[in-house]
C-alpha cells in the first residue's frame, strides 16, 4: 500500500511538472553589412509551426508552409507579415527592405522546421548606428524571444528582443 501512495504520488509530482513546463519560443536574426557593396544582407530564422500560427492569429489565414502544398500566395503573406514586424535604421534612417526568398528547411519532427527568410538594403556605406525593431511572433507568443546578430565594421554585436523591449540600437565606435 505504501508503495503504491510513493508511486502515485511520484507519478503526480512527474506529471505536474510536465503540465507547468512551458514552451520555448526563438527567432535568429541575422544582419550582415558589406561596405565593398553598399549592401546588408537580413537573414531571418523562425520555426515554421510559430510562424504560421502568428499569421492565422493576425490575418486568419493557414499557409501550409510546412507541407508539400503551401497555399498560391504563401511568401507574399510571409513577406507582408516580416516587414511589417521587422525594421532596421541606419544611423537615424529607417531603410527599406527588399524580400529576397524563402525557404523551409524540413526536419525529422515538423515541430523543427524552420523557414529561412532573406532580405537586402542598398547603399548602406557606412554603420555608426543601426536601430532594429523586431516583434515578430510576439503578439502571438508572450515567451517569445528574438535574437539578433549584427555583424558590421568587423565588430559583432547581438541584441535580444522581445515582447517587453521589442527595439534597441547598437553603436559602433
Amino acid at each position: 500500500m505504501k508503495k503504491k501512495i510513493a508511486l502515485t504520488f511520484l507519478l503526480l509530482v512527474v506529471y505536474s511538472t510536465v503540465l507547468i513546463a512551458h514552451e520555448f519560443y526563438i527567432s535568429i536574426t541575422s544582419i550582415q553589412h558589406h561596405p565593398e557593396t553598399q549592401k546588408l544582407s537580413i537573414r531571418v530564422k523562425i520555426f515554421v509551426n510559430d510562424l504560421e500560427e502568428s499569421i492565422f492569429q493576425e490575418e486568419g489565414v493557414r499557409l501550409g508552409l510546412g507541407t508539400n502544398t503551401p497555399i498560391e500566395n504563401a511568401q507574399a503573406h510571409v513577406e507582408h507579415y516580416l516587414c511589417s514586424k521587422l525594421s532596421i535604421s541606419v544611423n537615424d534612417s529607417l531603410i527599406p527592405l527588399n524580400y529576397l526568398n524563402q525557404k523551409v528547411e524540413t526536419a525529422e519532427i515538423v515541430e523543427d522546421n524552420v523557414i529561412i527568410c532573406q532580405l537586402e538594403a542598398y547603399n548602406i556605406s557606412e554603420i555608426v548606428k543601426i536601430k532594429v525593431h523586431n516583434s515578430l511572433l510576439t503578439n502571438a507568443f508572450d515567451s517569445q524571444t528574438n535574437i539578433v546578430n549584427i555583424r558590421a565594421n568587423d565588430t559583432k554585436k547581438a541584441i535580444n528582443l522581445d515582447k517587453r523591449l521589442p527595439e534597441d540600437q547598437v553603436v559602433f565606435d
